[in-house]
């Protein structure tokens, strides 16, 4: 049986998403909730809790509570995820063209230290996890719009920062990748992986976005150097840790056919629905 906070919870839930309190409007007092469930101020407040955690709701100080302009609700901005390249250098779609980098809160614009690469960074960098590595951080966004904005931190390879060390500075006009493709004569090829997970105080902060309530769309973007020969493996060179508010931005992408699927395609000879075949266990074939 459900605890009464969590059915108030489920009522209350309901009732947003059927449109009885629409995106902006204001939920009823806590104790007319209270009252109206024959419960304490304390349960509502539990309810309440789960709502704001799931994002639904958020509070105003000395002004109630209200609901949340969730992302099902407004209309996202789509990423689409591909690199291009201007006079600037590279870039990653259409939409951030004239994004620029913006200034740290201490002024400065791109700031370059060493720092404990994270675990899942390490992973993909093949290195120890905590090993100090260079990183460069900056606030990218749009000048015209103080909301779109995002956080990029590009991780580099021990290998690229001891053989271009020109990456660990000043990379000058193009950036870091026109400077290892200058170095290794050979264009530079990308990957992605889009994940979600909720800000940090810092992280909200910093990208303008509520501090609960509203998760971070994470691309882990991977920088590889093609092998010089033939056969000779990638390298790994940069990761590079992108995080957005995820109320605002969603990451669009194609989805191509397979060579399985290259039309027109051969009709398909089995019930999708049916159970795979059992093998059977006395069968010696």
């Amino acid at each position: 049986m459900a605890a009464q906070y969590e059915e108030i919870a489920r009522d209350l839930r309901e009732r947003i998403n059927a449109g009885e309190y629409p995106p902006g409007s204001q939920l009823p007092m806590m104790r007319d909730i209270a009252a109206t469930h024959g419960v304490s101020d304390i349960t509502v407040r539990k309810a309440f809790a789960v709502l704001t955690q799931e994002g639904l709701i958020y509070s105003r100080r000395r002004a109630g509570t209200f609901v949340r302009e969730h992302p099902d609700r407004v209309r996202l901005t789509v990423r689409h995820r591909q690199i291009e390249r201007d006079e600037l250098g590279y870039y990653s779609g259409p939409e951030v063209q004239h994004w620029r980098a913006l200034p740290h809160p201490d002024g400065e614009v791109t700031r370059v230290t060493e720092a404990p690469v994270p675990a899942d960074v390490a992973d993909i960098l093949g290195c120890e996890v905590g090993e100090l590595l260079t990183v460069r951080k900056r606030l990218v966004g749009d000048p015209a719009n103080d909301s779109h904005r995002q956080l990029a931190d590009s991780w580099i390879a021990a290998w690229v920062a001891a053989e271009v060390p020109v990456v660990t500075g000043s990379t000058g006009a193009g950036g870091m990748y026109d400077r290892i493709e200058e170095w290794a004569g050979r264009g530079l090829v990308w990957r992605e992986e889009a994940s979600a997970r909720m800000p940090s105080p810092e992280e909200a902060e910093a990208l303008n976005m509520p501090s609960k309530g509203v998760p971070l769309l994470r691309l882990v973007r991977v920088t590889e150097l093609p092998g010089a020969a033939e056969g000779e493996p990638a390298r790994v060179a940069e990761v590079q840790d992108i995080r957005m508010n995820a109320a605002l931005f969603a990451a669009g992408y194609p989805l191509n056919r397979g060579a399985s699927a290259t039309w027109p395609v051969t009709p398909a000879t089995s019930d999708y629905y049916a159970a795979p075949p059992v093998e059977d266990a006395d069968d010696p074939s």
